[in-house]
């Protein structure tokens, strides 16, 4: 499903997609003031909520049209995937672990998550390749 007139949406998205990133960085900077003992006990609640903000920051740039949207999906995976990889470490009692990926998570969700104005390119643009110096190429007689 596609917004029809994305010019009008495109302002209520956008105060959308920073008020969820604003959320989540508020639940990460919660969650880094914690002591070690509570830090355990939530981090597993800020992954959770982490991966809501996420499905919702897609839904979202998907209704909008964004060019940009697999690729962010394929973040969101990796960041993810690293995430529900640390939870049964930091709940075993890696808290540091656990705070070094807070610290990582926060400069993620300090990056700009604005829908992208046009599509996608289909493919890369052509790569220009220089042009041989005429006195270095040989030519067989």
């Amino acid at each position: 499903m596609r917004i029809s007139d994305p010019g009008l949406a495109q302002p209520a998205a956008a105060a959308a997609l920073q008020r969820c990133r604003r959320d989540l960085r508020s639940r990460v900077a919660r969650l880094r003031t914690q002591p070690d003992d509570l830090f355990a006990q939530e981090f597993p609640g800020v992954v959770a909520a982490l991966e809501a903000g996420f499905r919702h920051e897609e839904t979202l740039l998907e209704l909008l049209g964004d060019g940009w949207l697999h690729p962010r999906r394929a973040d969101h995976a990796i960041i993810l995937c690293a995430l529900h990889r640390t939870v049964p470490q930091v709940e075993g009692g890696d808290v540091a672990l656990g705070r070094q990926v807070a610290d990582a998570l926060d400069a993620v969700l300090a990056l700009p998550c604005e829908p992208a104005t046009g599509r996608m390119p289909d493919r890369a643009p052509p790569r220009r390749h220089a042009r041989p110096r005429r006195d270095l190429v040989h030519h067989a007689h």
